[in-house]
């Protein structure tokens, strides 16, 4: 905008409307915005208590901000292996029986999946990533909360942070190996998509006949942040390849919100 009319880029110099901050905005702000004398009003926002953004410091919330498009990043992964000491530890079985961190907001325990399932998750690049047996996870988080896995940053930060006080398992039902079986989306963070099986780690021995087409998870976040399972969004080249439009069940349709005009 301000590219193309001066009033605006003067408006945006002196009277900024971004924050990283939610609820910085405590009523309508009228800005002259426009040499046609028009005017852009910024409205207070939504404060919504399940999201993550709700739970941190204000000052990690920055972390949160997406910054750029976002890339999945997909476990298993050697770079993260390698960075977590893991390199050589996802043999057959592979994720069974390691819990995967996503910073200090988010713990996932893969209790029962195929040799070949991989997560691949959507969020801000500045959280990091890191995998660890579940059976050393609790002694991993009390050690490297604050430090490793951040938000909350700094030691000071943790001590009063709660912790991932709540704890949902979830048992994934898939049918068709050639597409994701669900999203796991966490409020205000972003979503893991869980594939049964990936392509590109597809063992040419594997024989899905011998396992339940059911994937066994259980997630950690903090106190009072959602998570819901949900369709597979077709993200990328790889979701137009099994992507299909359908129409909506009954029950669908009866879970939607009703509009009225």
């Amino acid at each position: 905008m301000e590219q193309r009319d001066p009033a605006a880029g003067a408006a945006r110099k002196y009277k900024p409307i971004q924050s990283a901050v939610p609820g910085t905005t405590l009523g309508p702000i009228q800005i002259n915005a426009f040499l046609g004398g028009g005017k852009l009003f910024d409205t207070p926002g939504v404060h919504l208590h399940h999201r993550q953004t709700a739970v941190v410091h204000s000052e990690d919330l920055p972390i949160l901000a997406p910054r750029s498009r976002l890339r999945g990043l997909s476990l298993p992964n050697a770079k993260v292996a390698l960075e977590n000491g893991q390199i050589g530890n996802c043999g057959s079985n592979g994720l069974n029986g390691f819990s995967i961190f996503w910073g200090g907001l988010v713990r996932i325990d893969l209790l029962k999946v195929l040799p070949d399932t991989c997560l691949t998750f959507y969020g801000p690049k500045a959280l990091p990533i890191h995998m660890v047996s579940t059976d050393k996870a609790n002694e991993f988080y009390q050690n490297e909360l604050g430090l490793l896995l951040t938000p909350p940053s700094g030691k000071e930060r943790a001590h009063t942070w709660n912790g991932l006080e709540i704890t949902r398992e979830l048992q994934i039902k898939f049918e068709d190996i050639e597409r994701p079986a669900a999203d796991v989306a966490i409020s205000g963070l972003g979503w893991i998509v869980i594939e049964p099986v990936r392509k590109s780690l597809r063992s040419s021995d594997l024989k899905l006949e011998q396992f339940a087409k059911e994937l066994h998870l259980a997630v950690h976040i903090p106190r009072p942040v959602e998570i819901f399972v949900r369709p597979p969004l077709p993200v990328g080249k790889a979701g137009a390849g099994w992507y299909q439009y359908r129409e909506l069940t009954e029950k669908e349709e009866g879970l939607r919100p009703k509009w009225f005009f």
